[in-house]
């Protein structure tokens, strides 16, 4: 499998030095995006023929299939012809938009011993067998087949990733577009596809990898992680996860997985034969998980909650790292708890951690929840005595040493409130808000109005996804990279 980095450029100086760039990061290819040029030329055809065109892709792109800048038919005939005259390694023609033409530029790449791609990009998502017959329309006229489109779900993924099994014989590339169908990019090489196709100079489609990722996932030992869970757009995880593979030299890549409810099961029992060796699980499901598991580790099977799954040959363990990371940042605050009031709130698998390790340290504890019937199963699964209270009640209820809240409240992308009336950080010592994004939360800033001490769950979630990864690989979590990287996501 060949990695092309695409580059759009407006001049073609700009895209030849781009191009340069990422060839000597290791991509075996640049597609060369002429469509993006602001007025291509045949003059900039030959100069990029010259420069690179043994290590390049030149296509040009139509705006009905998702491309820059349009040109007259009698303009992109030319350029098309002259494009195949020029010595690149590949010329890509479109199934629809050039069919008239198709049996020419094959005719004119295979003398100049090239190999025509012909493409075709769905606007929408399409069935399997729809997606199936374009693709062999396309291997009918070119040598090499391309078919991109949407997938809005794992499933359809998983269903592209079949299909392309079905099709290894063939010189073929198939794209999911999109977040979902980024895992047809990462096993691009298991399903013996000609090209991946990776960010250069910029991203130019939905759900494209990154051209360090690409390169890392070339062979078909590669791997895939990801993060579980619904919503993700807040996740820090994939940018964590990927600096530490980068890191350590290993073949995987860290993807988002966000999966309906009704789905989980079925994505599990599949994950393993779409080579996912591990798993992070964040809201809402960390709970409902920890009961489809094989096997479960201490904390988790203490806890009935899993952040952490671990996937080998059919088997699924799950294991809760938030102990871990909730534990070791204490540490590192400084914070001693033993015979202190802590406040919790929450009630879901973050919170059943966060009180798990607090009555460890010996905390007196108490829970509040918006709704009561969690609170109480919450506090029903632990033998030591955990206060309970409705959240309207903390501010007469304290004072408190710590409050921890262990809700997605105040998560980007979702509602600016606060878990708790703003009074009772009147009676705070210190606030720990789980919540990172943003590293300012309203709680947060809320205590600072009142000059109260606080802190994110950034740390937490470093902590625990180092030792995550470690369960993962087996190596050892190179903690400073991530550390650099979840900051980095957070400015």
């Amino acid at each position: 499998m060949h990695v092309a980095a695409v580059i759009a450029a407006g001049t073609a100086g700009e895209a030849e030095q781009q191009a340069r760039a990422c060839l000597r990061r290791g991509a075996d290819l640049v597609e060369f995006r002429i469509d993006a040029l602001r007025h291509p030329t045949a003059g900039d055809l030959k100069r990029l023929a010259s420069a690179l065109g043994p290590r390049a892709i030149a296509t040009l792109r139509s705006p009905a299939q998702g491309g820059f800048r349009g040109v007259d038919r009698d303009a992109r005939h030319a350029l098309l012809l002259e494009a195949c005259r020029l010595p690149f390694r590949y010329v890509d023609a479109e199934l629809t938009t050039d069919a008239e033409r198709l049996a020419e530029y094959a005719k004119l790449a295979k003398s100049r011993a090239k190999d025509l791609i012909v493409s075709h990009h769905f606007s929408a998502p399409a069935s399997p067998e729809e997606v199936g017959g374009i693709l062999d329309a396309c291997l009918a006229q070119g040598r090499v087949g391309k078919v991109a489109v949407p997938v809005a779900t794992v499933e359809e993924a998983a269903a592209l990733v079949d299909l392309a099994r079905d099709r290894s014989s063939s010189r073929f590339a198939l794209v999911g577009m999109g977040a979902a169908g980024m895992l047809t990019r990462a096993l691009a090489a298991d399903t013996g596809q000609e090209i991946q196709y990776a960010t250069g100079n910029r991203e130019t489609a939905a759900g494209q990898l990154g051209l360090d990722a690409a390169l890392r996932v070339r062979s078909k030992d590669a791997f895939v992680l990801g993060i579980l869970g619904r919503p993700l757009g807040h996740s820090f995880s994939p940018e964590i996860h990927e600096a530490a593979l980068q890191a350590v030299h290993l073949p995987g890549v860290y993807l988002p997985f966000d999966v309906a409810e009704a789905s989980l099961e079925s994505f599990l029992s599949t994950a393993d034969g779409l080579h996912v060796r591990g798993l992070n699980v964040t809201i809402p499901y960390k709970e409902k998980v920890a009961g489809l598991m094989d096997e479960l580790d201490g904390d988790a099977e203490a806890l009935e909650a899993v952040n952490t799954v671990v996937l080998h040959e059919g088997w699924a363990k799950g294991h809760n790292t938030d102990t871990y990371g909730f534990r070791t940042s204490l540490r590192s605050l400084g914070l001693r708890l033993g015979g202190r009031r802590v406040l919790v709130v929450g009630a879901g698998g973050a919170a059943k951690a966060v009180v798990h390790v607090l009555l460890r340290e010996g905390a007196e504890v108490a829970v509040a929840n918006r709704t009561a019937v969690r609170a109480e199963a919450l506090v029903d699964a632990f033998d030591d005595d955990v206060g309970l209270l409705a959240p309207e009640e903390a501010p007469r209820k304290g004072p408190w040493d710590l409050l921890v809240n262990a809700t997605p409240a105040g998560t980007a992308g979702m509602e600016a409130v606060l878990p708790v009336p703003e009074a009772v950080l009147d009676r705070t010592a210190f606030v720990y808000d789980l919540v990172y994004n943003p590293p300012e939360t309203p709680l947060l800033a809320a205590a600072k109005r009142r000059g109260v001490r606080g802190t994110n769950g950034l740390e937490m979630l470093l902590q625990q996804a180092a030792q995550s990864f470690e369960l993962w690989t087996g190596k050892s979590a190179p903690y400073e990279a991530m550390r650099r990287a979840a900051w980095e996501a957070a400015a």
